[in-house]
């Protein structure tokens, strides 16, 4: 049975969400206290899958207790429920929560939050990977975008546009925009897709704080691992999520989903970034061990770690709260055939983007990340790969 912790200092609303999920308690098992102090006791002795946490109590206020949890307890996925709105105090979550959910919250939208957190720990199997996705507050960011980024915003009057424009290509800072933007803080009607559209909606001041005050985006340090290339990373990435775009405009989505398909195309390597920055040196022998025997990354990932970066990377950006159907295309990106949808989807965009991105630095091997053609043909898509290769090599975009 799973183990849920609730901390607020308030006893009516902690004797709301016992009658709120009362139905839940054959398959939860809840506790309810009142403090941080309390909370940490009892963690101590007693295993929390999650803890859903009030912002501001007496003493220690839930940004302090999530930070303590997130050091002592990696993996309790970290929640919080507060009606409190003021935008510096949630910048301050920035780190230590992974979602937040804003008061009053109805007991559908609370079961819902609560149980895909639960769901997502299925995924990964290894204790260790979900220990080290759970305790990450950000990822790193490309050095060079990382400069530009910080000279933008120091300039007396810095452009919304060229900032939007920085961050959408990096992955670390698209995520952690992402994050914050699609919180339950900002009342979005849904979830937002577009890096650039997010930037817009945080707007200067919020982006300067993160960057300059809060500094939740850090620089990716070469040193701790000389094989992985960040650089070529992002651009990869960054070219995927181009084509994963043209893909879907080639199918006349909805302009929400071709966002989808670009964003997840953007993070769907998001796993290696946090591997090599976690594990740079087992990643380092993972990324010689493909090399030296021609197999795919993502195989010799699971000889070495029982998982691969496609189920890293979606565990910690479904933590994260982004958008169902990016986190479900990036963790199925190298095998689309394990979803249930059965038709177009991000995840058939993102697999055949992919593809099509090795191929404009390789071209066609072997090495390369080949489109499962069958199951393409399952779908009934197989007539408009030919489609698709033609828009996406119709020209290749400039990285600059």
């Amino acid at each position: 049975m799973k183990s849920l912790l609730f901390v607020d200092d308030e006893p009516r609303v902690l004797q709301g969400l016992q009658r709120q999920l009362h139905s839940m308690r054959n398959e939860w098992e809840m506790n309810f206290v009142e403090s941080g102090p309390q909370a940490l006791k009892l963690m101590a002795t007693t295993s929390v899958d999650v803890i859903v946490t009030d912002m501001v109590m007496p003493g220690m206020d839930g940004a302090q207790l999530l930070m303590e949890v997130m050091k002592r307890h990696p993996h309790t996925v970290r929640l919080v429920l507060s009606g409190h709105a003021d935008r510096e105090a949630v910048l301050r979550l920035v780190g230590p929560a992974h979602q937040y959910l804003s008061k009053p919250c109805n007991a559908e939208e609370l079961r819902a939050a609560i149980s895909r957190a639960l769901a997502l720990r299925d995924l990964l199997a290894n204790e260790q990977l979900k220990q080290l996705a759970s305790r990450i507050r950000c990822l790193p960011s490309l050095p060079t975008l990382h400069v530009q980024l910080t000279a933008e915003l120091r300039k007396d009057d810095p452009s919304v546009e060229n900032v939007a424009k920085i961050i959408s290509k990096d992955i670390g800072m698209t995520t952690k925009i992402l994050q914050l933007v699609n919180s339950a803080f900002f009342g979005l009607p849904q979830p937002a897709a577009d890096p650039m559209e997010a930037v817009m909606f945080l707007g200067l001041t919020t982006i300067r704080a993160l960057v300059l005050s809060v500094q939740v985006f850090s620089q990716f340090d070469s040193r701790a691992n000389k094989s992985f290339s960040i650089d070529g990373l992002a651009q990869h990435c960054w070219l995927t999520g181009l084509l994963a775009r043209r893909i879907a405009e080639a199918e006349h989505c909805d302009p929400k989903f071709d966002d989808q398909c670009f964003l997840a195309g953007l993070l769907h390597d998001v796993g290696q970034l946090i591997l090599a920055t976690n594990l740079p040196e087992p990643y380092a022998e993972v990324l010689r061990n493909a090399r030296e025997s021609g197999r795919p990354v993502w195989e010799a990932e699971i000889a070495a770690f029982g998982a691969t970066h496609a189920q890293v990377g979606a565990y910690l950006l479904g933590l994260w709260g982004l958008p169902n159907p990016v986190v479900e295309a990036v963790a199925l990106h190298h095998q689309p055939e394990a979803s249930s949808f059965q038709g177009f989807s991000p995840v058939i965009a993102v697999h055949v983007a992919d593809s099509f991105a090795h191929e404009y630095n390789s071209g066609p091997s072997e090495s390369s990340n080949p489109i499962n053609l069958d199951h393409i043909a399952a779908l009934g898509l197989e007539r408009r790969v030919a489609e698709w290769r033609r828009r996406c090599f119709a020209d290749q975009p400039a990285w600059s």
